[in-house]
């Protein structure tokens, strides 16, 4: 599917099954669409604008996707191995057994985002607006969230050991179910997790 010449704005459209692979897209917006099993491997999107759309089973398997807005789409069983985002907007995506593998997120918003039980070993987070995200019974082993916006993240049955905590906001994070080992963290954090088990400082 090419990416058409006029009408930049394209809403309750259903291109679920068509071929975008190696597709150069900029800043087109597409509302309420529907892109089940599309492919957009190797793709480059750029200022693109995804509102309400599900990507279900899509592959972005080497898709470099920058500056784009995805609100509330669906990307359930979507596969994102080694794809590359930069300044993208991820917020209340739904991740739910998509393949995250060896994908990379640079300067990114996934806040509110659903990535329970994703497997985000060694991935680097730093910095990243993650606030309100989802990573019950993730594994973000060696993951680096330094600097990150954890505001009120559900890190429930998360295994974070080795992370690099440091320096992160972790306002209303709840650290009792996490598992922590050999997880850097720094004073503030320490002192929030000895609060998190009830200790009076």
């Amino acid at each position: 599917m090419d990416n058409p010449d006029d009408e930049p704005l394209r809403q309750d459209e259903n291109y679920s099954g068509e071929s975008c692979a190696g597709v150069l897209w900029r800043n087109w917006r597409y509302v309420r669409c529907r892109f089940l099993g599309a492919s957009f491997a190797e793709a480059d999107l750029g200022g693109c604008e995804f509102e309400e759309c599900d990507f279900s089973g899509a592959q972005f398997n080497a898709a470099e996707l920058t500056a784009c807005r995805f609100i509330n789409c669906t990307f359930v069983g979507a596969n994102f191995f080694v794809a590359r985002l930069q300044q993208c907007r991820l917020l209340g995506a739904d991740f739910t057994d998509a393949d995250l593998g060896g994908v990379t997120f640079t300067d990114c918003d996934l806040s509110f985002a659903n990535l329970r039980f994703q497997s985000l070993k060694k991935q680097d987070l730093s910095g990243q607006k993650l606030e309100g995200a989802d990573f019950y019974g993730a594994d973000l082993t060696q993951a680096n969230l330094s600097k990150a916006d954890l505001t009120g993240a559900n890190l429930a049955a998360a295994n974070l050991t080795k992370t690099d905590l440091r320096g992160a906001t972790l306002d209303r994070v709840d650290l009792k179910t996490v598992t922590l080992k050999q997880t850097k963290l720094d004073t503030a954090q320490a002192i929030h997790l000895a609060r998190c088990y009830g200790a009076e400082l």
